[in-house]
């Protein structure tokens, strides 16, 4: 699916999924894109980041990366300890100007196709010793939505850097963009068909409107940003429309809105449970006739010699309560000297919902400004409005909190003390955002906030007392025997945000144990609201979480509490497996079968239980129903299992699947496009043979668009070739990756396959490319298609090889007049572009018996090119059956590889794809002679090849 990567002002959260409501962000038809579901991140440089990615790594040394998949950006860098990390920076200033000098030294990697001067300084922030640098993106003076570079100064070093820049940004821009009334008018238009009453008011921008997938970039529009107020139902939208036409392109929920469906009479913390006297603090009072405030405790001074009248409503310095329903709530008492006075409307829903608001919404500022005193948003009188006309759901938008009235399932919300908790979790996130450094992303504000009413509790079960007639949690963040883990639970964003809410409540549970109940609990507290204010979603809280734990400014020395950290945060798989690496080896088949070795190698994070647990070899011979799984043994390095050789003409298909102890499985190949390695058992005779070490006209290739022979690229492309130094490719120029709209053509020779029982094509392959839906590689042999990659409905099956594969097609389908000639196709769309095919160690070759065959009798046969019924010379067919030509380098289609070669290397191959043969396919480059085309090997050698 495709997401808007920004989020507009004044977003408000909801408590719950509401039914009947629309998604939160909405794209119209016009914007020719879906909705972005979440962000997927990578644990290394994308194919297309990889030579930026040197670079930096060459100056900057980052211990750990995350990437968004969809922009190719790193998302996160921390760990630096490279020669150039700035360190022992002595003022703001200096850090400031260090920030500046590494934005534009390393553009390409953290903004690719932007200019410094795009950047503009939106944050500079210094609290609990983080200075925090955050860079706006513009595009010709317009706001990209959602792009921003950061940086973070810790001790006078540099601690960490972020970017959520859009690549390659480039959007159609007017000099007259339509009138605010009509803007308003347009947005107004699209609201008001699902609404009962829209208004439009506030118009913004230009704005540039990034559109993004699951997956990548799709593109970018002008636009402005139209503020409609709705009701039935109740909503508050940013409208975004074309700059130029009034087209409405997206719509973006500005009160987040979802249902429930569970019943629960909560007590304690619910209308129906256990009731407390509160504290009336902070309240506004008028004390025989003066105004007054009362204190943190409720107390209030006046003259002795009686009991004090005291007139109050719920309007205090911090908190401001009204009510859409019943009587406002206002009262006098009578306070005697040293004695107090209860305010209570326990019977009256309305009433008691006002006070229940004012007395836990302003419990709940008073407990965040002991986590961090200078908040100032905190010191603000918010407004809390209750009884609502809508039910089972309560809202936050940055300023307001706000709750909706019972009903027959729900309680008032108005009433529930988690829920007053986690909407002002809500406002703490939008407050806090440091602006170009965080991002109040929806799922991440559901799950902090959530802990917000956690950690306030003291409970992982979230609002009991919700519903009606159930005792159990509305959500829960420690649910026994199970955790929410990512990426698989993060669904809607409730359901998501119970994944980060989860991994903050285990590591304070974890530091609660190591430093004890309040120290550790204070210490958490800390850690989330400073890795809030710098965190752009769920994974990117955990390197947010390791700085704000951070004691001298160096990540890659670890924190204080970084086991703790990372053992909480992967279990809810926000750290992943990315510190284990493992590479496969497979040997040359024998009679008894065919041995793979994984061998494990690379370091871990501290203290996550990621150790090799076992290995799994699993195979199935290609076409047949014939399978099975071997466990691998434990060897020195890692594990070794053997496969069955299945006889002789079969592929063998398998993969190697690594079990870690924490549960985590890494499939080998990493390649969900093409997931299983390829071995070819049985003798194979040389027909054809490319090694691309001489150019292509050496054997009549013809080459179209960017196809090249040649040393690869590195990034997306791999850094060596298979054998020698060349190879066939695409993008073979730095940075490696093809170009767009790219339609490019390897055309070979004709080949002459005659006498061959089939004929198979072989090659060691490196290819990149988006999904078939978009982009494709395709081989042909006589025009017909052989093979193409993969799609799947979501467009986002990429083949990424990643490592040098071995490929066998079938030709024999295909062959033609005893004659094959092959084709390689990339054809590319728009965007989103990788290294493309990268080819070497390419055989024709083929199996079974080749016969001589009568040259003269008028039939092609054996390893005849031709026969024209006679031994003449000099008619276009010698006396020995090979095609004449007065030009020797060309025929129909390109050059025509005849039985005339002098190499009279066999080059019968027991299998392929398998073995350490340096020469691989042998590069015989012609059918060969009888003799060798018959002889078979008298053995096999037991060798090891590298698959990477």
């Amino acid at each position: 699916m495709t997401a808007l990567c920004w989020l507009a002002p004044e977003r408000a959260e909801a408590f719950v999924p509401q039914a009947g409501r629309r998604a939160s962000v909405e794209l119209a038809a016009g914007a020719g894109v879906s909705v972005r579901s979440s962000r997927a991140v990578l644990h290394a440089a994308p194919p297309a980041a990889q030579a930026a990615y040197r670079r930096f790594a060459a100056a900057l040394d980052p211990g750990d990366v995350l990437w968004d998949r969809a922009t190719g950006v790193p998302l996160r860098l921390w760990g630096l300890k490279g020669a150039a990390v700035p360190r022992a920076m002595s003022s703001r200033d200096l850090e400031l100007r260090s920030a500046h000098d590494l934005l534009e030294r390393h553009l390409d990697l953290l903004a690719p196709g932007s200019k410094a001067a795009d950047f503009v300084l939106v944050g500079d922030d210094l609290s609990s010793g983080i200075h925090s640098l955050g860079f706006a993106q513009h595009y010709h003076g317009r706001p990209v939505l959602g792009g921003q570079v950061s940086f973070r100064f810790k001790g006078g070093r540099l601690a960490m850097i972020g970017s959520e820049a859009l690549p390659k940004v480039q959007a159609v821009l007017t000099d007259s963009p339509i009138p605010d009334p009509v803007a308003r008018e347009r947005a107004r238009e699209w609201i008001a068909r699902d609404a009962g009453h829209a208004r439009a008011d506030l118009v913004e921008g230009p704005f540039i409107l990034p559109l993004v997938d699951d997956d990548r970039v799709r593109g970018y529009r002008e636009v402005l940003r139209v503020t409609v107020h709705a009701t039935a139902p109740i909503g508050r939208w940013a409208v975004y429309v074309d700059a130029a036409t009034g087209e409405p392109l997206a719509r973006e929920q500005l009160l987040r809105f979802a249902s429930g469906n569970l019943k629960i009479n909560a007590p304690v913390r619910g209308p129906n449970g256990q009731r407390a006297e509160f504290a009336a603090a902070n309240l506004g009072v008028v004390v025989n006739g003066a105004p007054a405030v009362t204190s943190i405790t409720g107390a209030v001074s006046f003259a002795d010699g009686g009991p004090a009248n005291i007139a109050t409503t719920v309007v205090g310095s911090f908190v401001a309560v009204a009510s859409e329903a019943g009587a406002p709530a206002a009262t006098q008492l009578a306070l005697p000297p040293g004695g107090q006075v209860t305010w209570t409307a326990s019977t009256d829903e309305f009433l008691d919902a006002q006070l229940a608001t004012y007395v836990h919404a302003d419990r709940v500022k008073q407990f965040v400004r002991a986590i961090a005193p200078d908040f100032a948003f905190l010191d603000q009188q918010m407004p809390a409005i209750v009884n609502i006309p809508d039910i089972c759901n309560a809202f936050a938008d940055g300023e307001t909190i706000n709750f909706f009235q019972s009903d027959v399932q729900c309680e008032n919300t108005g009433r529930i003390a988690d829920v007053v908790y986690h909407e002002f979790g809500h406002n703490v996130h939008f407050q806090g955002v440091i602006p170009g450094v965080g991002f109040p992303e929806g799922a991440l504000s559901e799950g902090i906030s959530d802990f917000l009413s956690a950690t306030i509790t003291d409970s992982p079960d979230l609002a009991p007392g919700f519903f009606k007639g159930s005792d159990a949690p509305l959500r829960e963040l420690d649910p026994q025997g199970s955790e929410w883990h990512f990426p698989e639970d993060n669904g809607e964003i409730h359901d998501g945000g119970r994944i980060i809410g989860g991994a903050l409540w285990d590591l304070r549970k974890a530091l609660r144990n190591k430093l004890g109940a309040g120290p550790g609990v204070t210490h958490v507290n800390k850690l989330w609201f400073e890795s809030i204010r710098r965190a752009v979603d769920m994974p990117s809280m955990y390197p947010e979480v390791l700085l704000a734990d951070d004691d001298d400014g160096d990540l890659s020395n670890g924190t204080p509490n970084e086991c703790e950290i990372n053992v909480a945060f992967d279990a809810h798989g926000l750290v992943g497996p990315s510190a284990v690496n493992a590479e496969v080896f497979t040997a040359a088949p024998t009679p008894d079968g065919v041995l793979v070795d994984l061998v494990v190698s690379g370091e871990q994070k501290p203290c996550l239980n990621l150790s090799p647990l076992g290995a799994e070899l699993h195979w199935r011979v290609r076409g047949e129903q014939q399978s099975g799984m071997v466990p691998m043994n434990p060897t020195q390095g890692g594990f070794a299992g053997i496969m069955p050789n299945a006889g002789d003409g079969k592929v063998l298909e398998y993969q190697v699947r690594l079990l870690l102890q924490g549960g985590t499985t890494v499939v080998f190949p990493k390649n969900p496009a093409d997931p299983t390695y390829e071995l070819y058992l049985g003798p194979v005779t040389n027909i054809f043979c490319e090694d691309f070490e001489s150019g292509p006209g050496a054997q009549g290739w013809q080459l179209t668009g960017d196809w090249a022979f040649g040393p690869p690229a590195g990034g997306p492309d791999p850094g060596a070739a298979f054998n020698g130094s060349s190879v066939g490719g695409n993008g073979l120029a730095p940075p490696g990756t093809y170009e767009s709209f790219l339609e490019s053509h390897l055309l070979g020779p004709v080949i002459n396959v005659a006498g061959h029982n089939t004929v198979r094509l072989q090659l060691r392959r490196w290819l990149e490319v988006e999904d078939a839906t978009f982009d494709q590689a395709i081989v042909l042999a006589n025009t017909s298609e052989a093979w193409r990659n993969a799609s799947n409905d979501a467009g986002n099956l990429h083949h990424l090889d990643g490592e040098w594969r071995f490929q066998d097609i079938d030709l024999t389908p295909f062959v033609v007049d005893g004659q094959v000639q092959l084709e390689f196709i990339l054809e590319g769309d728009e965007a989103l572009e990788f290294g493309g095919w990268n080819i070497d160690e390419l055989c024709v070759v083929g199996t079974g018996s080749v016969t001589q065959g009568v040259c003269g009798d008028g039939i092609v046969s054996g390893i005849e090119a031709c026969d024209d019924g006679n031994l003449d010379a000099g008619d276009g067919c010698s006396p020995s059956c090979t095609i004449e030509s007065v030009d020797p380098t060309t025929g129909p289609g390109g050059p025509v590889i005849t039985a005339t070669d002098t190499d009279t290397d066999t080059d019968t191959d027991s299998a392929t794809g398998g073995s350490d043969k340096e020469t691989g396919c042998g590069c015989n480059q012609g059918a060969g002679d009888l003799g060798a085309a018959i002889l078979a090997l008298a053995g096999l050698v037991v060798l090891r090849r590298r698959r990477a």
